[in-house]
């Protein structure tokens, strides 16, 4: 519920999260919150753009005249049932990459260990800027304080022999973390990855 109250703008911050949502967000917020209901905890994600104009007042960045991309990306924690479904579904989607991984580093994936843009915008007279981007290791390395904070920001809230406590423990020794790209910026649905009903959602988000 606090992670779906997050989405939704009441809630300003989570522990993985320390500013509310970015205003791109918006084109997202039901189907982001629909999957939170789910058991799907986001952390992180950012709607498919294609070249929107860099001035865009959702979407735009840079200098003006240039235009602006974005791959669907949704990094979140979720149960090994959950998981599950989530492989079962990217399997059959041959633009959807993902990497999974446990709090003891059992890992999963269906990609390599390449480096894959998900921001980058055509500018006139520049090459393209390319400045956020995914890769394993950077993956990997940030799984240790991702897990972390579970524990520091926020089972620390709450007394040892808490129901709370004990619940925050659980999720944090036997969820994954996951991150999910959907390299079809042009007309992909990374909802389809996950085993949700979206479509009762607004429709009017990538």
């Amino acid at each position: 519920e606090t992670f779906t109250r997050y989405v939704m703008g009441a809630v300003k911050s989570l522990p993985w999260c320390d500013t509310p949502l970015h205003l791109e967000t918006k084109s997202i917020q039901e189907r982001l919150a629909a999957v939170n209901r789910a058991g799907y905890l986001t952390i992180n994600s950012q709607p498919r753009v294609n070249a929107a104009p860099s001035d865009d007042p959702m979407f735009g960045w840079g200098g003006p005249g240039g235009h602006v991309y974005q791959k669907a990306y949704v990094e979140c924690f979720v149960s090994p049932e959950n998981l599950k479904r989530i492989i079962e579904k990217c399997n059959k989607m041959k633009h959807v990459q993902y990497h999974a991984v446990d709090v003891n580093g059992n890992s999963y994936s269906n990609c390599g260990k390449g480096t894959t843009a998900v921001t980058w915008g055509s500018f006139p007279n520049k090459e393209i800027l390319q400045p956020t981007i995914v890769d394993t290791d950077s993956f990997m390395a940030w799984k240790d304080e991702a897990f972390s904070l579970w524990l520091s920001m926020w089972a620390s809230l709450y007394h040892d022999e808490s129901a709370a406590h004990a619940l925050i423990h659980q999720i944090r020794d036997s969820f994954f973390l996951v991150s999910i790209v959907d390299n079809n910026f042009v007309n992909g649905d990374i909802w389809d990855a996950f085993d949700v009903d979206v479509t009762t959602a607004s429709a009017a988000g990538p």
